[in-house]
């Protein structure tokens, strides 16, 4: 028995938009929960520091100075 292609059904293809940026769209979306941890961390440091030269000492020590809008200043280069 043969068998004819107006006989057989049609399968269509899945219809998924290709997404162009994915790779920048993750990328920002792990910036954004980058820069909330480090505002959450900022906040530890601030509840658990003494005084407001110990929270800024230990805020520029973890890194957590620009989270905060603290200057830093870069240290020299060494040589």
């Amino acid at each position: 028995m043969a068998v004819s292609g107006e006989d057989l059904p049609v399968k269509a293809s899945p219809k998924t938009e290709p997404t162009p940026n994915r790779v920048t769209d993750a990328h920002e979306s792990a910036l954004v929960a980058h820069e909330a941890d480090q505002r959450v961390a900022a906040r530890v440091v601030a509840a658990r520091s003494t005084g407001v030269e110990d929270c800024a000492e230990l805020l520029g020590m973890l890194g957590l100075a620009k989270a905060v809008g603290l200057t830093v200043a870069d240290p020299p280069l060494r040589r």
